[in-house]
C-alpha cells in the first residue's frame, strides 16, 4: 500500500504539518478591513473658511476631554471616507455650544457623529472669556479618525 522507508515518513510528516500549520495561521488571520470603494475628498482650508475675528486666542485653549467621534459603521462597511468642518462656541465655563457642521465632504455622512462628539468637547475655561465660531477639522480616513489633520 505505501512503501516507505522511515527516514522518508518523518520528511512526509514535516510537510504535513507544514502545510497544516500553514493553512492554520491563514484561517487565524483577521479580516482583510473593507476596501475603499470611495476617494478621500479634498478638505478644504480651514483657514479660508475662518471669519475675521471668529475664535480669538483659540490657539492657547487646553482641552480637557476631546472624545472622538465615532467612525459610522455602514460608512466604514462601505469604504467611505470624508472630513467635517465643526464650527463651535466655547464658553466661559469651558463647555461647547452652538456645535453645527459648517461644511463636509460627502455631505450628511459624518456630520451627525461629530457633532454629537464635539458636543461633548471640554476645555480649560478661556482667559479671554467666551470664545465664538471656532472651526476644528475632522478626518474620516481609511477607517480612522483624526481631529485637526
Amino acid at each position: 500500500m505505501f512503501d516507505a522507508q522511515p527516514a522518508e515518513l518523518g520528511t512526509m510528516t514535516f510537510r504535513f504539518t507544514s502545510i497544516g500549520l500553514c493553512l492554520g495561521l491563514l484561517a487565524c488571520q483577521t479580516p482583510a478591513p473593507a476596501p475603499l470603494n470611495h476617494d478621500y475628498p479634498a478638505p478644504p482650508s480651514v483657514k479660508r473658511l475662518t471669519e475675521a475675528g471668529a475664535c480669538q486666542g483659540g490657539s492657547t485653549l487646553a482641552a480637557l476631554d476631546l472624545p472622538v467621534p465615532a467612525f459610522p459603521r455602514r460608512a466604514k462597511r462601505q469604504g467611505r471616507q470624508g472630513w467635517v468642518v465643526v464650527s463651535l462656541d466655547v464658553s466661559s465655563d469651558g463647555t461647547t455650544n452652538n456645535v453645527f457642521a459648517r461644511r463636509s465632504a460627502p455631505p450628511g455622512i459624518f456630520d451627525k457623529t461629530t457633532v454629537k462628539a464635539v458636543g461633548n468637547w471640554t476645555f480649560q475655561p478661556p482667559q479671554s472669556g467666551q470664545l465664538s465660531g471656532c472651526l476644528v477639522f475632522v478626518s474620516f480616513r481609511l477607517g480612522a479618525v483624526q481631529i485637526g489633520k
